[in-house]
């Protein structure tokens, strides 16, 4: 069982920004180990294109942060669940680019979700207004990451289908 949401764990706007830089930061560096899993070990190159736009995307969002921020609050709202940062489980090795883009767009619903709950819930008249600003940032990162998926071919219903599965057996 989850714990409750400290909505007043952020006590500033600098704190929050500082939150927020971070949350883009890791993202891209996830975006980017997934780009290089994709070409090294997936054999998947048009899928670890996508996630290395989505990458140069998140830093390109990061970068929108001014590098000092402020200090990091101990503690955020929502604890280790980064809403920016993607789910091993819902990353496959025969994914297409479409999925990499249905994920960033997932988590750029679920940040949006989490900055308004901010908005609403912070005891913090700073972190309020400043959680609405970010809950106007993520807007335009939703319509972004729905705009690119939609231009992209949506994949057959049997994607996930191996012809060639691996050629190993379990211990002896």
């Amino acid at each position: 069982m989850s714990r409750a949401p400290d909505y007043g764990a952020v006590k500033t706007s600098a704190e929050l920004l500082s939150v927020a830089r971070a949350m883009e930061e890791r993202s891209a560096e996830r975006y980017r180990e997934l780009a290089e899993a994709f070409e090294a070990s997936c054999n998947n190159p048009d899928t670890a294109e996508a996630f290395a736009e989505l990458a140069d995307i998140e830093e390109r969002h990061a970068a929108d942060f001014p590098a000092s921020t402020g200090p990091r609050p101990e503690t955020v709202p929502w604890g280790e669940d980064d809403p920016e940062i993607a789910d091993p489980d819902a990353v496959h090795y025969l994914m297409y680019p479409w999925h990499a883009f249905d994920l960033a767009l997932r988590h750029e619903q679920e940040t949006l979700a989490l900055f308004s709950a901010l908005a609403e819930h912070s005891p913090h008249a700073e972190v309020r207004a400043e959680a609405l600003r970010l809950v106007e940032r993520e807007k335009g990162h939703i319509v972004t990451m729905q705009t690119r998926r939609d231009e992209l071919p949506v994949p057959p219903d049997d994607w996930d289908d191996d012809d060639d599965d691996p050629n190993w057996e379990a211990g002896d």
